[in-house]
């Protein structure tokens, strides 16, 4: 009896170990299961067959290496399609591009395939036909520093488009279809500083639509519909260095219009229909070093407009309507001490020939400058001025040929709607004998008013004894005394 309890006791141990060795082993069976069948996905840079929608090359096949994947699509592809969550395997992609080949093929900017790529650092979207940024397109994307949107149809910014992108520096949005800039598309963008707007449809710009780019350096919105720049415009861009609005529409600049970016170093305002610039337009611009409004309409460039701009070194007046001008004009361009190299560039323009110009010769015989001494050189101007009726861009048939310019921009070549004469009625002001520049009778009634009947040998000394300037009073005065004596 004792011996068959004792067996009993032994079989009872065994069954009980069997038991908890086999609810073990029931237990790790799904941990071994999910560890040995790991989830399928679709490698992106190693797709074969005709039927996908988009191949990616990139320059390797191991997700664990592919730093750069250039993607095309060639059939239409919808925002659910299956393959984008299959990007999320190229956790390494640091340089995406989509290319679209056909229309209406990409009608949305691919968020579910980038959202998860937290080491991308620029993509690149070409040829889509998008219409609209929604808000937060581009989040969950740390690293990203730029985003090029080139010619997808873009009609439409929504709020928070661009937003809560800290390493963001450079944002390209050229040749789109772009109307109006409304506040907060471009939000908590710390560290962006370049932002192409360029060859869109822009007519609208909203107050403080960039007031949340502290750090913008660059503002390109060249060839757009802009008929009116204000300060308020403007608002939240005073680090801004480089602002761009040529091909446009405005009419007019008025007083303190760019005061609100007082950091610009270059403004370039070429090639619109400008006739009236007021006389603080460029007022708390203290830093600017060029300003370019060659191709415009301006008839007159009054004296005190530079009063402002002490740093001024290139002045671009090529292409517009001035009859005359006066040294004190461009004064503060040719007598700043601070440059290397100055330059004030005036053909192309109906310019009068006549002893309002004589301030040309003093200072082209005084300069040091090659660059300022290559442009007078270059200025033309007619012996009788021939009236227009205000709808042709200059005086046609006045002027002589273009030449070419050692000018270190040379995309301000080309003037919009500027009608290139047709033969050489103008004469290069430099040929002309500066006894035979006439005077008009208004300037020497005037002259003869203020100095009395000249006197030859005083004037000289009169206009050459103040070192470093030159007044174009003093030289018309000098003509005077020749034509009298």
């Amino acid at each position: 009896m004792e011996q068959v309890t004792k067996y009993l006791i032994i079989i009872t141990s065994l069954m009980t170990a069997k038991l908890r060795f086999t609810e073990s082993k029931n237990n790790a069976v799904p941990n071994t299961t999910r560890n040995y069948y790991p989830i399928p996905y679709i490698n992106i840079c190693d797709i074969i067959g005709r039927s996908s929608k988009i191949y990616c090359y990139c320059n390797n096949i191991d997700p664990e290496l592919t730093t750069r994947a250039d993607c095309w699509i060639f059939s239409e592809i919808k925002e659910d399609d299956p393959i984008w969550p299959n990007f999320s395997s190229q956790s390494g992609l640091e340089y995406i591009t989509f290319n679209v080949r056909s229309e209406n093929v990409l009608t949305f900017i691919p968020t579910k395939a980038i959202s998860s790529l937290d080491k991308l650092k620029q993509i690149s979207i070409q040829f889509g036909t998008i219409k609209r940024i929604p808000p937060y397109a581009f989040k969950n994307l740390p690293k990203l520093r730029q985003i090029i949107l080139k010619s997808n149809k873009i009609n439409i910014l929504e709020k928070y488009s661009f937003s809560h992108m800290m390493s963001l520096s450079n944002l390209s949005l050229d040749e789109n279809e772009i109307t109006e800039l409304n506040t907060d598309i471009f939000f908590d963008l710390p560290n962006l500083q370049i932002l192409d707007l360029s060859f869109n449809n822009i007519s609208l710009i909203h107050e403080g639509c960039f007031k949340h780019l502290d750090n913008l350096k660059e503002l390109n919105l060249d060839n757009n519909y802009i008929s009116v720049i204000t300060k308020e415009m403007l608002e939240g861009l005073e680090n801004l260095s480089k602002l761009n609005i040529r091909y446009n529409k405005l009419t007019m600049i008025g007083n303190l219009a760019f005061s609100d970016s007082s950091g610009l170093k270059e403004l370039l305002i070429d090639n619109n229909d400008i006739e009236y610039v007021s006389e603080r337009a460029f007022g708390g611009l203290s830093q600017l070093r060029k300003l370019t409004l060659s191709g415009n309409r301006l008839s007159k460039f009054y004296e005190d407009v530079l009063d402002e701009v002490r740093n001024l070194v290139i002045l671009d007046l090529r292409g517009n309507l001035l009859e005359t001008i006066s040294y004190e004009a461009i004064r503060t361009v040719v007598e700043n001490d601070k440059s290397a190299s100055i330059a004030v560039y005036l053909d192309d323009n109906p310019l009068n020939c006549d002893c309002r110009l004589s301030w040309v010769y003093l200072l082209r015989n005084e300069t040091k400058h090659n660059a300022l001494l290559n442009a007078l050189e270059k200025i033309s101007c007619v012996m009788e001025p021939h009236g227009h009726d205000g709808k042709d861009k200059v005086y046609n048939k006045n002027l002589l040929p273009d030449d070419s310019y050692d000018y270190y921009d040379t995309n301000n070549n080309d003037y919009n709607n500027f009608i290139k004469p047709t033969n050489n009625e103008g004469k290069k002001l430099i040929n002309i004998p500066i006894d035979a520049l006439p005077c008009p009778k208004e300037i020497m009634k005037s002259i003869e008013e203020t100095y009395g009947h000249p006197v030859q040998n005083e004037i000289k000394v009169k206009a050459f004894s103040v070192a470093g300037r030159i007044s174009p009073d003093l030289t018309i005065i000098i003509l005077l005394g020749k034509l009298l004596y």
